[in-house]
């Protein structure tokens, strides 16, 4: 049985709590935000940083899981699941799965 998707998963997501999923606006910018946060999580595992509020919980695997569910989201406005354009991209560079 094949995997489902990115797209189908995110949006199976979002059905299951009952969200509306964003528009391509919102998706962006909710992208650039989890971008921020993930550079938040990991600059604080840096021994020389000192940050603002040193108590707040951080995790970088949560925010990597964010980055991809909006960017997920965001693609899917565009018509695009991220693997497939992903492993497109690696195509035209010459690699392949090997099951392909």
């Amino acid at each position: 049985m094949p995997q489902p998707s990115l797209v189908q998963i995110v949006q199976d997501y979002y059905a299951f709590r009952g969200l509306t999923q964003p528009d391509a606006g919102q998706a962006f910018l909710f992208l650039t935000s989890e971008v921020g946060e993930l550079a938040d999580a990991f600059v604080h595992t840096q021994a020389k940083w000192v940050r603002n509020n040193p108590d707040r919980e951080r995790d970088v695997e949560s925010e990597v899981g964010d980055i991809l569910m909006m960017l997920t989201v965001f693609a899917a406005t565009q018509g695009i699941d991220p693997r497939d354009a992903m492993l497109k991209k690696m195509h035209r560079k010459g690699f392949t799965l090997p099951e392909e």
